[in-house]
């Protein structure tokens, strides 16, 4: 019963990385400031959680400044794309997390 409490208890800190939005902040956080308490897994999944979180801002700050400069044809284009992006970002980090749960991590098996 302890291993499941602490497999679980894992488990949520590694959804923390992939929550869409606040994940990249707090993987970003615990890479700066605490990377020696960190074992392998969660500088992974902190580390993915970086990259999907800064290409979704990149491309959401990119696409909202050409949908506000251009004409309105254009602009109803990009910030369509741009809501097509947002919602890709959003699904893939629910489906990070729901393949997660459903994994059994290997340091405890």
């Amino acid at each position: 019963m302890p291993q499941d409490r602490q497999q679980n208890l894992d488990k949520f800190q590694l959804s923390l990385y992939l929550m869409p939005l606040l994940g990249p902040i707090w993987s970003l956080i615990n890479l700066r400031y605490f990377s020696q308490n960190l074992d392998q897994e969660q500088k992974k999944t902190s580390r993915i959680s970086l990259r999907l979180g800064m290409a979704w801002i990149i491309a959401y700050s990119t696409l909202s400044l050409g949908g506000n400069i251009t004409s309105d044809l254009l602009s109803f284009r990009l910030l369509y794309f741009n809501g097509i992006i947002t919602t890709t970002y959003f699904l893939i980090c629910l489906i990070l997390i729901s393949r997660l749960w459903s994994k059994n991590l290997s340091k405890h098996n």
